[in-house]
């Protein structure tokens, strides 16, 4: 076999492939049995012609194309070690000129991403923990009461925390669609708490909406606008302008319970002291997992910004596919069709792909391929015992499902996934922690492991001693309660 290389733009090779007759001729003769063996013959039994009758039948060249193909599926990984090429992703037959006698043909591959990290290990970033706010431990202690809280009728100004029940609705400013209704919420029933609207994320019909219901009364008509912006969690109307009348039915004051042991015990405390202390915990942790993550995203994008990343269009078009079918799969989830979706956005798949997704893909390939180098690079180790308590920290959070599973494979399944997801957090928090410590000034040293993939697999490997351990307590639990 004799390859000639020749680079391509677009960080991609091409490989002019020719076989000699010699090395082509065994795969002649396997195509040849194939063909007897899938084709009915007269006067032979299945894959009992020979390669004379076939030749007879079918002809030459037909055999040559068969065969091509198995030399091609058998030697593609050969043909890329010998040309000593990394691909990148699947290669593509540019072209075949010859078959017989001897095949010559053209690969296109697309190599492997080139990354340079630059001098990352001189990126520095301030790094600062806000304090946990009284007025953040108040509004948290709020929102532990409102279930709790009893309601009173009320016929003053309304305000923050009061419960009002309204009949609302809402119109566009123009269709969603060509041919569409303005009607955007059909005029129903509802009740809003007043402030406790403020999440971009989850609030409706829109964020802080309950504001405009302050200082109105009972019976009072309200009318409020609002455009939604570019980053609204509902894609279908980021840019449109709505108009929302809500009437106010009734109003109630929501008293919520003291501050007292009686009301600590619904939440497994003693006292109301040991309550607040569990507020202020939680509040600083997740406030702190929510620095480290603001922290982690701005470290990385210095990172990324640094870096010289090569790759090849194959890669990106890979990536872009995954975007692509996430949306979908997002879009199903709320009964919502792809192409339903983009004629709500006015657009056309391929438009919306060139300057939507790709350029989110584009960042999204980047990064990875950075984090990767930069992993590599680090030598970063699996943390075993990191590992294993995350994995037992997920199997008690699935504790529920895994009893729930119809049977042992099921379970096996679910573990298995436990197992993949441990193992990926793990490891992805040894990455950034590197990476913090960098960016703090700590200077970490990058350290010699020579079993890293052996750790992973011991960790792997435990976690599935675990899980039939889990699965043996499980069937002697059944066998005695059988008895």
């Amino acid at each position: 076999m004799k390859i000639e290389k020749q680079n391509l733009e677009n960080h991609e090779v091409q490989l002019d492939v020719t076989i000699e007759k010699e090395e082509f001729a065994p795969y002649m003769t396997k195509a040849a049995k194939k063909i007897a063996g899938s084709q009915r013959i007269p006067g032979f039994r299945p894959g009992k012609a020979p390669a004379n009758v076939i030749r007879n039948m079918f002809g030459e060249m037909a055999i040559a194309q068969e065969a091509f193909d198995m030399f091609l599926e058998d030697k593609y990984g050969s043909i890329l070690e010998q040309a000593e090429v990394e691909p990148g992703a699947m290669g593509s037959l540019k072209s075949i000129d010859d078959i017989l006698p001897e095949p010559k043909f053209t690969l296109t591959v697309p190599l492997k991403a080139n990354v340079d990290l630059g001098d990352y290990r001189e990126i520095r970033e301030e790094y600062t923990e806000e304090p946990v706010t009284e007025d953040e431990i108040q509004q948290a202690l709020k929102d532990l009461k409102q279930p709790y809280a009893s309601q009173e009728p009320y016929d003053g100004e309304i305000d923050d925390d009061a419960l009002v029940y309204v009949m609302i609705k809402g119109e566009l400013d123009e269709p969603m669609e060509e041919g569409g209704t303005t009607e955007l919420v059909k005029e129903m029933p509802y009740q809003f708490i007043v402030g406790s609207d403020n999440d971009e994320g989850t609030a409706w019909p829109y964020p802080k909406y309950t504001q405009c219901l302050k200082g109105h009364k009972e019976g009072d008509v309200v009318t409020s606008e609002y455009t939604y912006p570019d980053n609204s969690p509902i894609e279908s109307l980021k840019g449109h302008k709505a108009t929302y009348t809500t009437t106010i039915q009734s109003v109630k004051k929501m008293m919520l319970p003291e501050n007292d042991n009686e009301f600590a015990q619904n939440f497994g405390k003693n006292t109301f002291d040991d309550l607040m202390e569990e507020i202020k915990k939680n509040l600083s942790e997740s406030k702190k997992r929510a620095e480290e993550n603001k922290y982690i995203e701005a470290v990385v994008k210095k990172m990324t910004d640094g870096a010289t990343v090569e790759y090849s269009a194959a890669e990106l078009k890979n990536e872009i596919n995954e975007r692509v079918d996430e949306l979908k799969h997002n879009l199903q989830d709320r009964g919502i069709g792809f192409d339903a979706w983009l004629k709500m956005k006015k657009t056309e798949e391929d438009k919306f792909i060139e300057e939507e997704i790709k350029p989110v893909a584009e960042e999204q390939l980047k990064r990875k391929l950075v984090l990767s180098e930069f992993a590599k690079t680090e030598k970063i180790d699996l943390n075993f015992e990191e590992y294993q308590k995350k994995y037992n920290e997920l199997v008690a959070y699935m504790q529920y499902q895994l009893d729930g599973a119809k049977n042992k494979h099921e379970r096996e399944h679910m573990l298995s996934h436990i197992r993949e997801d441990a193992l990926n957090e793990t490891y992805m928090s040894a990455v950034f922690g590197r990476l913090m410590g960098i960016a703090k000034g700590e200077n970490p040293q990058i350290e010699s492991h020579d079993h890293v993939h052996e750790q992973a697999e011991e960790a792997a490997k435990a976690a599935a001693v675990a899980a039939a351990e889990i699965e043996a307590e499980k069937d002697t639990s059944k066998a005695e309660d059988k008895e």
